[in-house]
């Protein structure tokens, strides 16, 4: 069972709601950027993740079958998706990967479980 598929599109002012109310209690999990090189580090900080999350629309929002949410953000090479858990009272972003295109979240209102 793929426990990271989307199994629901997100309404994107839904989505803000949740970001408006936990923006004062949103961090990184320190294990989100373990899969980067040192130079890699230097160039996606946790503060940069956070600012997409708190200033940034993004261009789809879909809920997984583990219960986090997948954000995907435009960027000039394709999508960042960022992976987050709500664990009141904290927003935690697990991890986050950098993908050239992003589903059609559309299509999961056809789509049988």
């Amino acid at each position: 069972m793929n426990t990271t598929k989307i199994v629901k599109e997100v309404n994107l002012e839904d989505f803000k709601e949740i970001i408006s109310k936990y923006k004062d209690n949103t961090y990184v999990n320190p294990h989100a950027l373990d899969h980067l090189s040192d130079a890699q580090r230097k160039v996606f900080k946790e503060q940069g993740l956070i600012d997409a999350l708190l200033k940034e629309n993004p261009r789809g929002v879909g809920l997984q079958r583990n219960g986090r949410y997948a954000a995907f953000y435009r960027r000039n090479w394709g999508f960042l998706r960022i992976i987050l858990e709500i664990k009141d009272p904290k927003l935690e972003i697990i991890t986050f990967i950098n993908t050239e295109t992003m589903p059609n979240l559309k299509r999961l209102e056809n789509e049988t479980p």
